[in-house]
């Protein structure tokens, strides 16, 4: 099985020089895709909005430094300070892909109302060209209705403008001349390229566990970012997408399903993910990595020691 990790892109992570680094030793140590967030905007209270990640990734939360930027048990917001550097994550995946020459980048995950579909489909088309095929899109609707509506969007057309979205990059990533009419966008007869490396475009992963969510892979996605999906749920909720996505007309067993865990994740939880249809895995860190070259590089074995070697035999 694969792993990746989500570990830079915030607060001192944040920087052009960690991020460098942080993946060139995970493409060395056998990471198989490293993921950035997105906000575009913070604040220091969502007075309209709840937070829907406080009760963790479906395990015992891990120790953490209490200066790490992302506090994982928080129930207000995970961002322990609305100043930490949180970059762009399309910026970021082209850092990244330029400093290495195998593992996927991608976005864990990207708010997909809040962009320009066509604008995106172009940059991301740009990026999997260039890096011979290995950008993956994490997409999701997004939380924050503060963030959406500083953005410009209307909170409440979320939903359908990720719809419309996909449709969209898929369109303009997949045909010579493109064509299209929607509530969102429109076009007829648009050329778009470069066209992405990957064969049928650039894979889009879902996140999030409402029933819109899942919905959505079933009916429009290659996969599942799921966070909130405790192993005792796993097995049911995957066998449950599978049948909605089959009921589609599409192959459930196409789907990358990508359970993000702790590095504290035990063996046996991460077997029991895997027996209930999770593909793959992807660790959320936050303040575990040391800065300097030494302990960067001592973790990351202790990563490859505890999680990848073990999981690469499955």
């Amino acid at each position: 099985m694969k792993i990746g990790i989500t570990c830079g892109g915030i607060g001192p992570y944040a920087s052009g020089d960690f991020l460098r680094r942080s993946i060139q030793v995970a493409e060395r140590v056998g990471f198989s895709h490293y993921w950035l967030p997105e906000h575009v905007v913070q604040f220091a209270a969502y007075p309209m909005s709840k937070y829907p990640y406080a009760e963790g990734s479906g395990q015992d939360l891990p120790e953490q430094n209490p200066d790490a930027p992302l506090q994982f048990g928080d129930d207000t917001y995970a961002m322990s300070d609305p100043r930490n550097p949180l970059v762009d994550p399309v910026v970021g995946m082209t850092w990244l892909a330029a400093a290495t020459s195998r593992i996927e980048v991608g976005t864990n995950i990207l708010i997909l109302p809040q962009r320009n579909a066509v604008l995106l489909a172009k940059a991301l088309a740009t990026l999997d060209s260039f890096s011979r095929g290995r950008v993956v899109l994490g997409a999701g609707v997004g939380w924050a209705r503060e963030e959406a509506e500083a953005v410009g969007i209307n909170f409440s057309e979320r939903g359908g403008r990720t719809d419309e979205a996909i449709a969209v990059m898929r369109e303009l990533w997949r045909g010579e001349a493109s064509s299209f009419t929607g509530s969102f966008y429109g076009f007829k007869d648009a050329y778009c390229f470069p066209k992405p490396a990957r064969p049928g475009g650039i894979p889009i992963l879902i996140g999030g566990e409402s029933e819109a969510a899942m919905k959505r892979v079933a009916r429009l996605g290659d996969g599942w970012l799921p966070y909130n999906l405790a192993v005792e749920d796993a097995a049911a909720a995957i066998a449950r997408l599978k049948e909605m996505t089959e009921r589609h007309g599409r192959a459930p067993a196409a789907l990358r399903i990508i359970k993000i865990v702790y590095s504290s994740a035990s063996p046996d939880d991460l077997k029991r993910y895997r027996d209930a249809g999770v593909t793959e895995f992807n660790v959320a860190s936050s303040g575990e990595i040391p800065l300097d070259d030494a302990g960067m590089d001592a973790k990351m074995l202790e990563f490859k020691e505890r999680l990848i070697d073990p999981l690469a035999g499955w």
